[in-house]
């Protein structure tokens, strides 16, 4: 797609993965001063999914973009990233190199749970990173049909106390973990490395199940001096964790020392004290 979208093969089109292969090397460079994201979504939404034919599939769209859209064809697009959702057709994105428009990335990956977006400096690294995204897409095939069962069979159900041992808890619904996210923060990484690095440490955090009862988090910055920005005895809830890695700064430092770094955590990050 560019101002416009054509479609090389249709869902219906039966091909040998060889006769894929073929057609997809075939593809030529279009052009285009613009390219329309809006517009390549529309066309999947009521060209390419205007009919499911298999209504078991999984349905996807994997989007690969790198540039901005200008504001005038942009008005649409959450209508029509929500008429995929009622198809139940999942979206991702994929940003690739510096001019790709992040907000309107985040903005569909916002629309559904299932629209996980992948962003990368480069094609190289779009290269480097496919399992990444090979893999996800494995994750989002249906499950196969249960086998069949036979008829249940009457049993008899014999409370735990007559066997002499207690009931079992409450199952957990949380993963319990403790993790320490170790930035570097010198002058060899440099400010605006150290706040990407940030930045990719609260997306990180967003998505994890961070709680008294769940994830606990400790934050360290160090160069050649380790600073804790963040404990586990601190209060343990999302809000808090991501305020203050919003807050922290680059502190800076003239040298670095990873091994003293590594013994802080060891010493003090997983002692007792520390919670």
């Amino acid at each position: 797609y560019h101002d416009g979208s054509h479609a090389y093969i249709g869902l219906r089109d039966r091909k040998r993965p060889s006769e894929l292969r073929r057609i997809t090397r075939q593809v030529k460079y279009a052009g285009s001063q613009v390219a329309s994201t809006s517009e390549v979504l529309k066309y999947t939404l009521f060209q390419i999914f205007s009919k499911v034919d298999r209504p078991e599939a999984s349905r996807i769209a994997l989007l690969l973009t790198a540039s901005q859209e200008p504001p005038r064809m942009a008005r649409n697009l959450v209508r029509y990233v929500q008429g995929l959702k009622k198809k139940k057709v999942i979206v991702i994105p994929v940003g690739i190199g510096p001019h790709a428009n992040l907000k309107q990335i985040r903005l569909i990956e916002k629309q559904a749970p299932e629209n996980k977006a992948f962003v990368f400096s480069s094609v190289d690294e779009l290269q480097q990173r496919r399992d990444e995204i090979i893999s996800h897409l494995c994750d989002l095939a249906p499950e196969p049909p249960a086998p069949t069962q036979p008829p249940p069979i009457a049993q008899v159900t014999v409370g735990p106390e007559l066997l002499g041992v207690s009931a079992p808890g409450p199952k957990r619904n949380s993963m319990v973990l403790d993790v320490v996210f170790v930035l570097e923060g010198s002058d060899n990484i440099g400010e605006g490395n150290f706040n990407r690095s940030r930045e990719f440490l609260e997306e990180v955090i967003q998505r994890m199940d961070v709680g008294q009862d769940a994830v606990h988090v400790t934050v360290l910055q160090y160069s050649y001096t380790v600073t804790a920005e963040y404990t586990f005895r601190e209060a343990q809830s999302k809000a808090e964790v991501l305020q203050q890695v919003r807050e922290m700064r680059f502190r800076g430092g003239n040298r670095t020392n990873t091994g003293q770094a590594l013994q802080y955590l060891a010493e003090h990050s997983f002692s007792a004290s520390q919670g």
